[in-house]
């Protein structure tokens, strides 16, 4: 017995000497004031240093408020865990408690019986973290927390707040409603938000979205995207990344990082996209967002939010897929979860249809051709595919047209692609779903296109090729050349409604470069075809629109469109010098 009460005993000496607390003979006896106690554990230039944010010194705007002797409270952090070790376990009698058994020496009573014989004030933080409303650590998250987290641009005045939120509204969140306006109201509530008192996802949230604010344009002459603060404020919320990760799954570090995902995706950067789209989707996954029976944890409000975030996810997964190259994160045999029939609360994907009753649900045809966009890449393009025979992709190639073709017909008549009764002004999301259209139909009949079939004799010409019956149930497949270069002419017709501010051009400009390439690849193919003569007068016109536009000047991202466009035409009429 005395000798378990002896190992208890020095288990728990241990445990405070890690905490930081002089436990020998000394400081039980004389019961020190707090101030020396400080002083000899860490004191105030080790707490500084501790919470330092810069490797250098910095404007102190820019550094959080620290009382050296109390340090912050880490708000909103999971549960501690029900049971502790019972090498934690204090003898009853030992506090001066006339009862058997014995108490957690990390539990609030225990706490309570440090500091008391410590003599220790700011264990009042210590007994914040172990509570269980306030704040505390689980056992399966053991490194949640442990990020620093780094401010690098003190947070505009409340009014400059409003006015970034605003502008985050009428552009952004119309486009790409991750957050509901309630949320972004309650984000900023509070007159000058503190940073250690949000949760790991609430502050990526708010600086992503100052972030993306910054980069939009004003309604005034001099309100001008700001992208200094922008990547000041995008460097604060990647900074929390890998407290997401390692952390509790959060529906605010989701939102987060969606929203950091876009902003990368606008500036074509594959790795950042990769990266923070698989964190996205281990979080969904772990929240059960993509589940046809969402947890009873969310409300049915929430749940259908939490849905709209989902497929939010999934759409991204799929278009960097296709963009970069890389297999999808989120496989279909994860997901239950049935397409969403009810359009976000931005009335931009609710579009009224003349023919038939209600409105047009643009965010589920989207979902849908998502979903095709993803079996481009798997049958097409993945490690798989690019081993299979050729009248194995040919045959697939024809029933993806198919799948393609029938989405197309899905779509009311006024709203589909190639229809000629959509008058400007057309919306953004409709000219995104345009272009994603005839993207799709380019990356679907490439691969034949690209081995000069035109016609079954072509095809019979290649010498060692056996086909299945199957190889021709589609016919358009023999038409795979013209039909890329007509998607391609569709898609830089579409030049004219490309957006003005920078994200939504980053993300839009894409679609017309690979048209541009496309046609330009084409021409080079066979530059006898007469066909040619038209696809090199689209070249000239698309470059000449895009060089005198007037806005082309104030965006980084339209330049090299304009670049690029003169690159592709430059190739292309060489080619056509030479063949003449």
């Amino acid at each position: 017995m005395i000798n378990h009460l002896e190992g208890n005993l020095d288990r728990m000496e241990s445990r405070l000497h890690n905490l930081g607390f002089p436990v020998d003979d000394e400081v039980f006896a004389a019961d020190p004031s707090p101030q020396t106690l400080l002083d000899d554990s860490q004191g105030p230039d080790a707490a500084q240093d501790l919470l330092n944010i810069y490797p250098s010194p910095q404007p102190d705007a820019t550094a959080p408020d620290v009382n050296p002797r109390i340090l912050p409270p880490f708000k909103k952090r999971p549960s501690p865990p029900a049971a502790a070790p019972p090498c934690f376990d204090v003898p009853r009698y030992l506090g001066g408690i006339l009862s058997t058994g014995s108490f957690s020496m990390i539990s609030r009573e225990g706490m309570e019986w440090i500091s008391q014989k410590a003599g220790i004030d700011s264990m009042q933080s210590l007994m914040d973290l172990a509570s269980s409303g306030d704040g505390g650590f689980e056992a399966d998250y053991p490194l949640y927390g442990i990020s620093p987290r780094r401010t690098f641009c003190p947070l505009p005045p409340q009014q400059d707040i409003m006015r970034l939120l605003q502008k985050y509204v009428e552009y952004f969140n119309v486009l790409f409603p991750i957050f509901k306006q309630s949320e972004l109201l309650s984000l900023f509530a509070e007159e000058g938000v503190q940073m250690w008192s949000q949760s790991a996802g609430g502050w990526a949230s708010i600086n992503v979205i100052l972030a993306v604010a910054y980069m939009l344009p004003g309604n005034g002459a001099g309100d001008q995207p700001d992208h200094e603060k922008s990547s000041l404020f995008l460097k604060a919320a990647l900074e929390v990344v890998n407290e997401l990760y390692l952390g509790p799954p959060d529906i605010r570090g989701l939102q987060a990082l969606l929203t950091m995902t876009i902003l990368f995706l606008s500036a074509a950067a594959s790795r950042p996209c990769n990266f923070l789209i698989s964190v996205a989707i281990h979080i969904s996954d772990q929240l059960g967002l993509g589940r046809a029976d969402i947890p009873p944890i969310f409300s049915p409000e929430e749940a259908r939010h939490g849905q709209t975030i989902f497929w939010f996810a999934y759409c991204l997964d799929r278009e960097i897929s296709v963009r970069f190259g890389q297999p999808p994160v989120q496989s279909d045999e994860a997901v239950s979860a049935a397409l969403p029939m009810d359009a976000p609360a931005s009335d931009t994907y609710a579009m009224p249809t003349s023919g038939q009753p209600g409105t047009f649900n643009a965010f589920r045809s989207a979902c849908e051709l998502a979903r095709i966009r993803g079996h481009v890449y798997q049958d097409l393009y993945s490690a798989p595919a690019v081993k299979r025979p050729f009248d194995q992709i040919l045959a697939s190639v024809g029933q993806l047209d198919e799948q393609l073709q029938a989405w197309k017909k899905s779509i009311p008549s006024e709203y589909q692609p190639d229809s000629r009764s959509i008058a400007p002004p057309v919306s953004a999301i409709l000219v995104h779903l345009h272009h994603t259209y005839y993207n799709c139909m380019i990356a679907i009949h490439s691969l034949v296109a690209a081995r000069g079939i035109n016609s079954a004799q072509d095809l019979m010409d290649i010498n060692g090729l056996s086909f299945r019956p199957d190889s021709f149930s589609n016919p358009r497949v023999l038409l795979s050349a013209s039909l890329i270069s007509k998607a391609a002419r569709a898609s830089i017709n579409l030049i004219k409604y490309l957006p003005r501010d920078d994200i939504s051009l980053g993300i839009t400009m894409y679609y017309p470069t690979i048209a541009l390439k496309t046609l330009a690849s084409s021409i080079v193919r066979n530059p006898r075809d007469t066909c040619q003569i038209y696809n090199m007068r689209i070249l000239d016109q698309a470059e000449s629109f895009l060089s005198s536009n007037p806005w082309k000047t104030a965006s980084e991202g339209m330049q090299r469109l304009v670049k690029q466009c003169a690159e592709y035409r430059s190739v292309a009429e060489r080619a056509m010098k030479e063949a003449f």
